[in-house]
This record gives structure tokens, C-alpha cells and sequence, in this order.
């Protein structure tokens, strides 16, 4: 298993790399690092659920933005033309994002995310950054199950939702418990936490340790991010 800490940098510089590339020719290069770290999905079925869910709203983003970018007309529908230039940078938008999330998936994603967030504080990111990200990652499954234990009770009373004003005041109603109960927990947990004497640090009990392994890995990651400097520069 590669350290945490190293997953999480190798995954911001080549998210950053990838964000940044405006040249189709590169995007080749790019490519050599998701397909290698491909072999190592353990969870397909999770992995293709990322990838439909992300894949989705790339969908949208084709619906408008060819039709948004003034050029050279390539199809017409109706009265929008969807041009030449609004086609190549949804298409330059669609690689990138893809070799972003299959990278990060596979690097970051498929890591339990208390590790992660593990990972985040030994990198030093500022407390109260890591602080939230724990909370959020404890207490969202929380709120979730308040959420499910709502409407389980709003079909236990024959709910059945319709479009009118009953529904929508019902659905409302649903958001505003939601906040409540989930106000009223974090009041709950802030006293406990002051209980325990809690002074804004996590202190972690189990640390990582960096093994030749991960020294070669980063070597490799480290030669090719130079190697696409190099290609670019010349």
C-alpha cells in the first residue's frame, strides 16, 4: 500500500498538470498514469458509480457550451449552432476531467477517508481545514440516517409525492427537520467535546511510516512530472 501522504500529493500536482493543459497532443501523456494505476481498482462496481455520476453532469456541460462559444459553425439545431471551438473545449474539458477522477479515484477516493484525512494532517494543512473535513466526513453519515428515519415516517403516513402545494410544504417541512435535528446534535456533540476537555486538535495515536517502496514510488512520480516539463519546453 502506497503512504497516504504520498497519494494525496502525487494526486494535487497531476490534477494541477491536468487543469492546467490547453494542448490535446499532451493529454497522451497524461494518460500513462491512470492507465497504470487502472490495475489497481479493487472496487470496480464503486469506481464505475464515480465514473457514470461525474460522466453525468459532463453530459450537461455538452447540452450548453458547445452552443456558448462564438466560431466557426459546425451544427445547427433550430436556431443554435454549435461551433467548432465550443465542441474542442468540451471535448479538452471531458479527457481532463476524466483523467482527473480516474487518478484520484484510485489514489485518493478508494482510501477509507479518515485515512485521508489522517494523511491531510501530517502534511500539515491548517487545523481547523482538517478539524472540519472530520467532522463533516464523522457526522454526514449522521444526518443522513436522520434524514432516512424521516421518510420512513413520511411513508409510514401514506406519503406519496405529487405536484402540488400539499407535497411541496411537506418536502419543506422535510429540509427544515433535517436542519433542526441537525443543529440540535451538533449542540449535543459541542457539549461532550467540552466535556472531554477538547482544545482543537485531533491528536492521532497512529502514524505513518514511509517505506523504500513509497521512496521509489516518488521517484517515478517525480521523473514524470519532469519528463512532462521537458516535453513541454521543448
Amino acid at each position: 500500500m502506497i503512504d497516504p501522504r504520498l497519494r494525496l500529493i502525487i494526486g494535487f500536482f497531476y490534477s494541477i498538470f491536468v487543469a492546467l493543459e490547453k494542448d490535446f497532443g499532451f493529454l497522451g501523456y497524461y494518460s500513462i498514469l491512470p492507465l497504470i494505476l487502472s490495475i489497481f481498482i479493487s472496487d470496480f462496481s464503486k469506481f464505475l458509480k464515480g465514473f457514470i455520476t461525474v460522466n453525468f453532469f459532463i453530459v450537461l456541460m455538452w447540452i450548453f457550451l458547445p452552443f456558448s462559444i462564438p466560431g466557426k459553425e459546425v451544427v445547427k439545431i433550430l436556431k443554435l449552432s454549435a461551433t467548432y471551438e465550443g465542441i474542442r473545449y468540451s471535448t479538452l474539458i471531458t479527457i481532463k476531467a476524466n483523467l482527473i477522477f480516474i487518478t484520484n479515484f484510485i489514489l485518493i477516493f478508494s482510501s477509507h477517508p479518515i485515512i485521508t484525512i489522517h494523511a491531510l494532517h501530517h502534511l500539515h494543512l491548517p487545523k481547523k481545514l482538517v478539524n472540519i473535513f472530520f467532522l463533516s466526513t464523522r457526522y454526514i453519515p449522521v444526518i443522513e440516517d436522520e434524514k432516512n428515519r424521516l421518510e420512513r415516517a413520511m411513508k409510514i403516513r401514506c406519503f406519496k409525492p405529487k405536484n402540488d402545494i400539499h407535497t411541496y410544504k411537506t418536502i419543506g417541512n422535510l429540509f427544515g427537520l433535517i436542519v433542526l435535528r441537525a443543529y440540535e446534535k451538533s449542540k449535543i456533540i459541542y457539549k461532550a467535546m467540552i466535556l472531554r476537555n477538547f482544545s482543537g486538535i485531533f491528536w492521532t495515536y497512529h502514524h505513518f511510516i514511509w517505506k523504500k517502496r513509497d521512496t521509489f514510488i516518488c521517484l517515478c512520480a517525480i521523473i514524470y512530472f519532469l519528463w512532462i516539463i521537458y516535453l513541454k519546453i521543448h
